[in-house]
């Protein structure tokens, strides 16, 4: 097996405190006061062991989702479980939907599966077309494909109307949807969680951007209890600690902050595609999430990020995404005064 390096990842990490990061898809509005208190009194819990499958947080989350506690499996992280599934499926050959997360190719590729790029089209929006991911799939045939959505960094999402006919077919040759809902907290969208009756799918989603917890790691997978059963095989114990499994009633139950979140969201979203779009150098991509990729009509963006961190601005290129160039940078929602800060910079930037 060859050596398998660190995929790099959003996140301002130098010298610069006051650095505004725009690289990074996270809340902006903080840590709620609900959870604060709750970390606060379980710090009490750090000197026993956690339950080892989280027990207790998988029950709670399967009461808010409809679900059997057993059609559930937590992560240390969505990551954790991308790694977990790769590990356990054991694929021959994937698909990736691109351009996309690094991380899917890099844990199918560490387990031995041959990767396979289906790459959209930016001049349709990064919308998939899906007569010929499915004219792909039955050319392939593998066994697992991936697909993030909504997808990071494109933003675009696939209904549930145009995503049956693949999941047909994949049921038809043994294979499994793998689906990334991470961001599906900041849109408006139906999730898939309803298909997994029907068909071969695993779904994962992130409870650390929303709920701007991402230092406590926290994730989760949901699947038919056959698929989590398969998975729980090769799952490490204890990968949650207790302080993760603590807060998870109140992240759920914190009826107010969510609704905050949900008015943030949508509000600034539009507030910053709206001022985007006036930029006549960049052109930007619609989105369905809380961050959105765009492209510069000339010019290299690491030029245009040094300038934006010379302004204490920090943006997400995308040039180690498959199929994007260094042309393509990510951009998330941030509050108001942070999103005008970065339309002012946008406006005075000049590149040649």
């Amino acid at each position: 097996m060859g050596c398998f390096k660190l995929n790099k990842h959003g996140g301002y990490y130098g010298k610069k405190n006051n650095v505004i990061d725009f690289s990074v898809n996270i809340n902006p509005l903080g840590v709620s006061e609900k959870v604060l208190e709750k970390l606060k009194e379980s710090l009490k819990n750090i000197v026993k062991y956690p339950e080892i499958d989280g027990l207790s947080a998988r029950k709670k989350l399967a009461e808010k989702l409809g679900l059997d506690y057993k059609e559930i499996i937590l992560g240390n992280g969505a990551t954790e479980l991308i790694y977990l599934f790769a590990k356990s499926i054991k694929a021959k050959k994937v698909i990736i939907i691109q351009p996309t997360f690094t991380e899917y190719k890099r844990a199918f590729k560490i387990n031995g599966s041959k990767v396979y790029h289906f790459v959209t089209d930016k001049r349709d929006n990064f919308n998939i077309d899906i007569t010929s991911l499915i004219t792909k799939i039955k050319e392939v045939k593998p066994e697992v494909v991936i697909i993030c959505n909504p997808n990071n960094p494109t933003g675009t999402f696939t209904e549930i109307e145009r995503i049956i006919p693949v999941v047909n077919v994949l049921n038809e040759i043994g294979g499994f949807l793998f689906v990334d809902e991470s961001f599906i907290d900041f849109t408006n969208e139906k999730s898939y969680l309803k298909l997994i009756y029907k068909y071969p799918i695993f779904i994962i989603r992130s409870m650390t951007k929303f709920f701007a917890v991402p230092g406590l790691r926290l994730g989760y997978g949901i699947g038919n209890k056959k698929i989590i059963n398969r998975l729980n095989q090769y799952k490490e114990p204890w990968t949650l600690n207790s302080l993760s499994l603590d807060i998870i009633p109140t992240l759920l139950e914190d009826a107010e902050y969510i609704k905050m979140v949900e008015k943030w969201c949508n509000s600034q979203k539009e507030f910053l595609f709206s001022k985007l779009k006036d930029l006549d150098y960049i052109d930007v991509f619609p989105s369905k999430s809380n961050f959105y990729l765009c492209k510069l009509k000339k010019g290299n963006v690491n030029i245009l990020k040094d300038k934006l961190l010379k302004r204490n601005i920090f943006i997400r290129t995308c040039e180690d995404f498959y199929a994007l160039d260094d042309s393509f940078f990510r951009i998330a929602v941030k509050r108001e005064s942070e999103n005008m800060k970065l339309i002012e910079a946008l406006k005075d930037m000049t590149l040649v």
